[in-house]
């Protein structure tokens, strides 16, 4: 997992999740927009988003443009497509049930 050519792995000081633990506690707002257009950055980062409680226990609002799936939009993103609406739909599901206002858009 890299952005701009820097390792953005869970545990490296630079990813962009971990920053918020680092540098934000629980009386800040903290809004996350994840629009990367790349789903092999994206995805690892909403899933970490999910799964790890000291970071979504600090989120308020996340929103996310999730790259699924659908012959809607397959002509301009048909590389980036991963997944389902069903796991956009179980990601948010997840996400709201730790306390994370969650949206997505396609």
């Amino acid at each position: 997992l890299s952005y701009l050519g820097v390792s953005a792995g869970k545990e490296n000081k630079l990813n962009p999740l971990r920053s918020i633990v680092s540098q934000f506690d629980k009386d800040d707002l903290i809004i996350v927009k994840l629009d990367i257009d790349t789903s092999d950055i994206e995805l690892p980062l909403a899933n970490q988003l999910l799964e790890d409680d000291s970071i979504n226990k600090l989120v308020d609002h996340f929103y996310f443009e999730h790259h699924v799936h659908m012959k809607e939009i397959a002509a301009n993103w048909n590389i980036a497509m991963k997944g389902s609406i069903q796991d956009s739909f179980e990601l948010m599901n997840g996400l709201r049930n730790k306390g994370v206002a969650a949206h997505f858009w396609v």
